[in-house]
């Protein structure tokens, strides 16, 4: 199987941690062919230490964008990701990876990756799973196995093409979006926990003020790719049990949730696609309850 793949990064003000993740990916056993940095208009170091990998590794390049006027924090996130796809869309290359600019991965992470592709044929979403890494220590992060978080996923490259690619979401989800769509259409996707990188921020933390915050918006982003409103409450039920801050964090993940029916938020996720998920969440619940 080819091992053929490229990278990109979507970069802003990223100097105090930045050249970490660029020598965990320089350092990987298998290298990208090509690795597109996007600077989304820093003006910290972040663009002069993006520059001096440039000189020293043929496969990295980059490209700055100015200021724009899009006022979602996610859906800008995505359109800059995007601006990175153009460069490479039209190179030879079989798999594609979304790599945030918080990540350290071991070096051997793309490595183990591919040899999950090799191992499944249907499978077009893969990924490791992510340690955060809060006041010096790490902890575990609660994911599904068929969710690949978006910080470090991989798509086999038909895959990422039959569904489009990431479709931007005021509130977030374009990962999660991008996983159901690809199930869609009969693909697989999986996260391996035994593949493990850092994560030097928390999930929704990047430009949020709190964890608390965070938990509210990832409410938001439910609704907004259409999860069933009963998965919902046992989600969070679950969560907050698991997942910190206890008991706090599900009920602002439900707040989250139920605020966005309340002031209509208009979903950009098609409508094939909101059936498609509360049936296969659905499904899982009924599974649940058989076992």
């Amino acid at each position: 199987m080819k091992k053929d793949y490229v990278l990109i990064t979507p970069v802003h003000n990223e100097e105090d941690i930045l050249e970490t993740v660029i020598e965990s990916v320089v350092s990987q056993t298998i290298p990208p062919v090509k690795w597109v940095i996007v600077d989304d208009a820093s003006t910290d170091r972040t663009s002069d230490i993006v520059k001096k990998y440039c000189m020293n590794y043929d496969f990295i390049t980059s490209i700055r964008l100015e200021p724009t006027q899009i006022e979602s924090y996610y859906e800008h996130k995505t359109e800059v990701f995007l601006a990175g796809y153009a460069q490479v869309k039209d190179l030879q290359y079989s798999f594609m990876g979304n790599l945030d600019a918080d990540i350290i991965l071991p070096h051997d992470y793309y490595e183990k990756i591919l040899e999950e592709f090799e191992k499944d044929s249907k499978l077009g979403i893969a990924s490791g799973i992510y340690l955060d890494k809060i006041d010096g220590r790490l902890q575990k992060v609660l994911l599904d196995k068929n969710h690949c978080p978006g910080a470090l996923q991989m798509f086999r490259r038909d895959c990422y093409e039959i569904i489009g690619g990431y479709k931007p979401q005021k509130y977030g989800g374009d990962d999660t979006c991008a996983e159901i769509m690809a199930r869609m259409y009969d693909r697989h996707t999986r996260s391996f926990s035994e593949i493990q990188a850092v994560h030097l921020r928390p999930a929704g933390m990047g430009h949020k003020s709190s964890l608390f915050r965070a938990r509210f918006y990832q409410g938001l982003t439910e609704y907004g790719i259409g999860s069933h409103p009963l998965f919902m409450m046992c989600r969070c039920l679950r969560r907050a049990l698991l997942e910190r801050p206890f008991i706090t964090g599900g009920i602002l993940r439900m707040s989250g949730f139920i605020y966005g029916y309340l002031i209509r938020v208009k979903r950009k996720v098609p409508v094939e696609v909101i059936r498609y998920v509360r049936k296969e969440q659905i499904r899982r619940l009924l599974d649940l309850i058989k076992m």
